[in-house]
């Protein structure tokens, strides 16, 4: 029997339950349940028609996991844009560029760490390279026209900490020419290069941020040009009588 069925009965046998049982009367509420229920099989509710054993769970596992990606997005973190990238910071006196990142530098090795000529490690420049490579994201390039010369210089960097101290192995490049240095260093295009030859920093002029000229009366010893914050050394003009 149906809904409504069920509620046509209810009424129809209402008076007689009534007659045959006195102190027994039929309820009016039990009779309009009967009747609303009766209404509602014919015209279901809202949500009756999209929610049934079958398809609830579907339906509640997504609204779940729809409110949950909600509150991840709304509860991220904001990211905050940097003030200056690395490739632009400044390296002047009281500026050491050492903010959230750490500055790109590159270093020509040849006639810094690495000697003019025989190309042996220099040990008073190894204490200053390895703070160096603590405080930048430094690119080095040496001088090699060989495999066999890059892996001995490669091997000499690791035996004296470099790749401990934080220089990454892919930033370990060579070139045969210091044309060929000062090529890469245009492309790299670092906040400071370090560099022994006068050529290749002339040539650099203008084209990055900054060079140091080691050796130079601005920057006469690598503990100083090493440091990212320190001055170049002032020159008197007046001096020369």
């Amino acid at each position: 029997l149906t809904s409504a069925q069920l509620a046509q009965e209810a009424e129809a046998a209402a008076p007689a339950a009534a007659t045959a049982l006195p102190h027994l009367a039929v309820s009016p509420v039990l009779t309009s349940c009967a009747r609303g229920r009766a209404q509602m099989g014919g015209a279901p509710g809202l949500f009756g028609g999209l929610l049934d054993k079958r398809t609830a769970p579907y339906v509640i596992w997504t609204a779940v996991a729809l409110a949950c990606a909600l509150f991840f997005w709304l509860s991220r973190p904001r990211e905050q844009k940097s003030h200056s990238d690395a490739s632009g910071i400044g390296l002047s006196a009281g500026n050491s560029g050492l903010g959230s990142r750490r500055p790109k530098v590159s270093l020509g090795l040849d006639g810094m760490l690495l000697a003019l000529g025989g190309g042996s490690l220099s040990e008073a420049a190894v204490a200053p390279f390895l703070q160096l490579c603590v405080a930048a994201e430094l690119f080095v390039i040496a001088r090699a026209s060989s495999d066999e010369r890059e892996e001995e210089l490669t091997s000499a960097l690791q035996a004296v900490g470099a790749f401990d101290a934080g220089l990454r192995r892919h930033r370990v490049m060579f070139s045969s020419t210091p044309d060929g240095r000062a090529s890469m260093v245009r492309q790299l295009q670092p906040a400071l290069h370090l560099e022994a030859d006068q050529g290749v920093a002339s040539s650099l002029e203008g084209k990055i941020s900054g060079v140091r000229v080691i050796g130079s009366t601005e920057w006469p010893t690598i503990d100083r040009a090493f440091k990212l914050s320190a001055s170049p050394v002032a020159v008197d003009s007046g001096s020369c009588s």
